[in-house]
């Protein structure tokens, strides 16, 4: 898949002046709407998610009094997180039924709405550097009656999907299982290893 941050720049070729974009969200619950998602598959070096588990590591676009946040999240399709699955196919509005099989619509993931509680996690990155980034501790129900920090904003539309539709023919993506966009770069950094709400 392209990705227009991922362009080189050339010597003696202008750039576009451009400030950090990170936005660190006060914790609390938030509406978000899913604007990228892609599938991939795991080849790290956790102790919880084995090399090979299939993925789909989604962003979370959330408007919020201090600015647009985009908070990486990742879905891994193993049987010890089924209850992050339901947590989220539940949470965007797809019908399940808890205790009963369910096929999840990968299909229309894109442009689906929800609310999360969102909490700050802090971690020391292969630097040593100390950093702070967004992280899902879980999702809600559309039924509950917990008011959302930026419930009267209005949201950004979402842009066309962005999904890649085969989990077959991924190559095994060499990270950590848990990336989020650190506090002051900008830019995706590894933490240390699984953290709890983390997966």
């Amino acid at each position: 898949m392209n990705n227009d941050n991922n362009e080189f720049l050339n010597w003696g070729e202008s750039f576009t002046a451009q400030e950090d974009e990170f936005v660190l969200l006060d914790e609390g619950v938030y509406n978000f709407t899913v604007t990228k998602m892609e599938k991939k598959i795991y080849d790290g070096n956790s102790s919880k998610i084995k090399n090979g588990c299939p993925y789909a590591e989604l962003n979370l676009q959330i408007e919020s009094p201090k600015g647009t946040a985009n908070v990486r999240e990742r879905l891994y399709l193993m049987k010890s997180m089924q209850w992050k699955l339901t947590q989220f196919f539940m949470g965007i509005g797809q019908q399940l039924v808890v205790g009963q099989p369910f096929n999840p619509n990968w299909e229309t993931v894109i442009g689906s709405k929800g609310k999360a509680e969102i909490t700050q996690h802090s971690y020391t990155n292969q630097n040593g550097d100390n950093r702070t980034s967004n992280q899902v501790a879980r999702y809600l129900k559309p039924t509950d009656p917990t008011p959302a920090v930026n419930a009267n904003m209005n949201a950004q539309p979402a842009p066309q999907p962005q999904a890649n539709d085969n989990w077959n023919n991924q190559q095994p993506n060499p990270q950590m299982p848990f990336q989020n966009q650190q506090q002051g770069t900008g830019q995706a950094q590894p933490n240390n290893g699984p953290q709890p709400g983390a997966f």
